[in-house]
């Protein structure tokens, strides 16, 4: 039973760098990171870092060095480390005060489904744009006050009178709403790290699935009441309802920031808030393709 339990596992570790951490230093700081593991006798299988990890905006805010923080930069390792020395791991990580948040949980590696990738892609920008629109129809039927009329003046489209005050607690209450959420799972999932229990490596992507959906939504309710006030990028109209004039074939998706060209399986489906007369002038405007797009352009 001794030599069983010295066996190597197979690990998953992700950590959230304070985001004051100076960029340069940033590989610095994952090095150590690397340090503790190697050090406790393990091996790195990858580092990942790129998206969609790396910087991104946290669920809800993490109280850090005496104040709340509301980005992180996250990092996943994979590695083999025996039982017994996670602990160990788990030590030096607890030390380090730049690492603001950390989960290990046992990782077995999974075949990359490409067609639910593209689909769970789709299903993310389709709820974004749910919650975009929902955003905006609460603005709508929001009664107006004198002193918060916004004005904005477009070629095809009339910008409606909103009350400002009203928009913004509509908007508030349902980020609430969904960083409560949020935070509930996040308690339950230290709890049982706190305990030393083993967390499922689906219920952990099931928990961080659902953590990006709320986040995608977030972000399209905060961009709804700005879209108000924000122009067009170049080589681009706003959008008026889900099709594009003929001109204008290339939709934006601005709480993804992804285009998508005519013949792409996602066009019918999406809702845009921008259309752009071409693919150039979407990625000008910082747009990116989606997968897709991408597979498509490396065929042509």
């Amino acid at each position: 039973m001794r030599n069983q339990e010295r066996v190597p596992r197979t690990y998953e570790l992700m950590t959230v760098l304070h985001p004051e951490v100076p960029e340069e230093s940033l590989p610095g700081e994952l090095d150590r990171i690397s340090g503790f593991i190697t050090t406790a006798g393990g091996s790195i299988i990858e580092t990942l870092q790129d998206s969609p990890w790396g910087r991104r905006r946290l669920a809800y805010p993490i109280r850090s060095g005496g104040r709340d923080v509301r980005d992180g930069y996250y990092t996943v390792w994979h590695f083999n480390l025996g039982p017994g020395h996670i602990d160990d791991v788990e030590r030096e990580l607890k030390l380090d005060a730049q690492v603001i948040r950390y989960l290990v949980v046992s990782w077995e590696p999974k075949p990359v489904d490409e067609k639910a990738a593209e689909q769970a892609e789709i299903d993310a920008e389709n709820a974004a744009a749910e919650a975009y629109a929902a955003a905006q129809a609460a603005a709508a039927e929001a009664p107006v006050e004198a002193s918060a009329v916004v004005s904005v003046a477009s070629e095809d489209v009339r910008q409606e009178l909103v009350a400002e005050d009203e928009a913004t607690d509509i908007v508030a209450a349902s980020l609430a709403a969904a960083e409560a959420d949020a935070a509930s799972l996040t308690d339950q999932a230290e709890a049982l790290e706190a305990s030393g229990a083993e967390l499922a490596v689906e219920a952990v992507a099931a928990v961080e699935d659902r953590a990006e959906l709320e986040q995608q939504a977030a972000t399209a309710l905060e961009q709804a009441t700005e879209a108000a006030n924000t122009e067009p990028p170049a080589g681009a109209i706003r959008a008026d309802g889900a099709d594009c004039p003929d001109d204008y074939p290339v939709k934006g998706n601005a709480s993804s920031m992804l285009y998508h060209s005519p013949g792409s399986p996602s066009y019918g489906r999406t809702n845009p808030e921008y259309c752009f007369a071409s693919v150039e002038s979407a990625e000008a405007a910082g747009f990116k393709p989606t997968k897709y797009e991408a597979a498509h352009d490396e065929h042509q």
